[in-house]
C-alpha cells in the first residue's frame, strides 16, 4: 500500500470537511438559524430578517464619506458583501462577485469598483457596468437608512 504524503492527506481531509459542512443545513433544516449564528460570530446583527449596521461603530468608518465602502465578510463559503456610500444620503449593497466570470470585485477606487481579475471590467458606485466584458450590473440589495443605522435585505 502506497503511503500518502502529509500534504495530500491534509488536502483530502480539508475537502472532506468542506463537503460535510455543505450538507449540514440540509440535514437539519435550520439554515436561517445557522445564518444568524454565523452573522453573530463575525459581530453582525440580523434584525427582522435584515442585516443591521451601526454607522457609529469604528469598523464602518469607511462609510463616512461618499465614494468609500466597506466589505462585509460572512465566514467560510459565503461571498462578501460590498456596502458603498454613493452620496451623502444614498448607500448601495452590492455583490462582491463579478457577473462576467465570478471574479472578486474590489472596494471603490477613484469612484469605481474594479474586478480583481485584471480583465479591465469596472462598475460605478451603484454596481452598473462602466467597462469590460461584464454585460450586467452587480447584484444589488435593498438598503434603508434610519438615523445612524443601515438595514440591508440580504438573502440568507
Amino acid at each position: 500500500m502506497k503511503k500518502k504524503s502529509r500534504r495530500k492527506f491534509l488536502a483530502d481531509t480539508g475537502r472532506l470537511l468542506v463537503t460535510i459542512s455543505a450538507f449540514g443545513p440540509l440535514a437539519c433544516g435550520c439554515r436561517s438559524e445557522k445564518v444568524e449564528k454565523d452573522a453573530e460570530l463575525v459581530g453582525l446583527h440580523i434584525e427582522k430578517g435584515r442585516l443591521r449596521l451601526d454607522l457609529t461603530e469604528p469598523r464602518f468608518r469607511g462609510l463616512a464619506f461618499a465614494g468609500n465602502g466597506v466589505r462585509i465578510e460572512f465566514g467560510p463559503g459565503r461571498k462578501p458583501l460590498l456596502i458603498i456610500r454613493v452620496s451623502e444620503r444614498e448607500f448601495a449593497a452590492l455583490s462582491s462577485e463579478c457577473p462576467h466570470a465570478g471574479y472578486e470585485v474590489l472596494l471603490p477606487e477613484q469612484g469605481r469598483l474594479f474586478c480583481a481579475s485584471g480583465h479591465g471590467g469596472s462598475f460605478d458606485l451603484e454596481g452598473r457596468v462602466k467597462s469590460g466584458p461584464a454585460q450586467s450590473a452587480l447584484s444589488r440589495y435593498p438598503v434603508e437608512k434610519q438615523g445612524s443605522l443601515l438595514f440591508i435585505s440580504y438573502p440568507a
